[in-house]
């Protein structure tokens, strides 16, 4: 956040932040032993407090879209806290309130926007409508291991999966993940199919935002659990075309991918 308010300091843009999920804005750390320890756990700055408290530049506009009454009441109180902030709190769909804020950019607002679903609940169509702004950058952290869980290893069709995989990733290109076993069935006298390692899923992803963005950081972030197996992957996208400002955006993006 201070690399990419730094860099547009002096530049007469309205700097807008969106959190698309943004929680209760603090987070807890995670607890090893039972529930009865939970009031004990350390709180953290989750990404809604990050952002105000980010003050080489600031944010002249914060907006922390959450779904959970719950979590609206704890984002309500933040808002509180810096109350000589331009903080808007809305409560409903990311998907939906993403795409009609993308719609109502006026030509000085540039933003960045934080897409951090805990699944699959991101629509192609919202990062599409992101894309089209030309106004906004983009992380994405893609649910690679919930995705993986409904891409079973041996293509089984279901229609309620088929049109999920279709949500996320914009139409039938998942499809291209599956490819004839050399193994034939001795049920069907056919060839089935086979899925491709879990990690072409997050590159076929990745294809994807390279067609709709300017430019899409060349180095990608995993996240993985304690087997190892890899959870999320954390992608950068900027939707301007000038050269000028999507190079040094990536140039901050890649810097941070590879370091951090």
């Amino acid at each position: 956040m201070d690399a990419y308010t730094t860099v547009l300091k002096n530049q007469p843009f309205q700097l807008i932040y969106i959190d698309a999920f943004a929680g209760p804005g603090w987070r807890k750390d995670k607890l090893i032993y039972t529930n009865e320890y939970d009031d004990f756990r350390k709180l953290h700055k989750g990404s809604p407090r990050i952002a105000i408290e980010t003050n080489n530049r600031l944010f002249d506009k914060l907006i922390f879209i959450e779904k959970d009454p719950d979590k609206i009441k704890e984002l309500n109180k933040l808002k509180l806290t810096f109350n000589n902030r331009n903080i808007e709190i809305i409560q409903g769909d990311a998907n939906s309130e993403i795409t009609k804020i993308c719609e109502g950019f006026r030509a000085k607002d540039r933003a960045v926007v934080f897409l951090d679903p805990f699944a699959t609940e991101v629509d192609w169509n919202t990062v599409k409508c992101i894309a089209k702004t030309q106004r906004v950058d983009c992380w994405i952290l893609f649910p690679l291991m919930a995705i993986t869980r409904m891409m079973s290893k041996d293509r089984q069709h279901s229609p309620a999966i088929d049109s999920q995989l279709d949500r996320i990733f914009g139409g039938k290109e998942w499809e291209a993940l599956y490819k004839d076993s050399p193994q034939i069935s001795l049920l069907y006298d056919q060839p089935e199919q086979e899925r491709a390692h879990y990690d072409k899923i997050a590159d076929l992803y990745r294809e994807g935002l390279k067609k709709i963005f300017a430019k899409v950081a060349p180095t990608k972030r995993a996240f993985c659990n304690s087997t190892g197996f890899k959870m999320f992957e954390l992608f950068f996208a900027v939707s301007n075309p000038s050269p000028k400002a999507s190079g040094k955006a990536i140039e901050i993006a890649d810097h941070i991918l590879k370091r951090w």
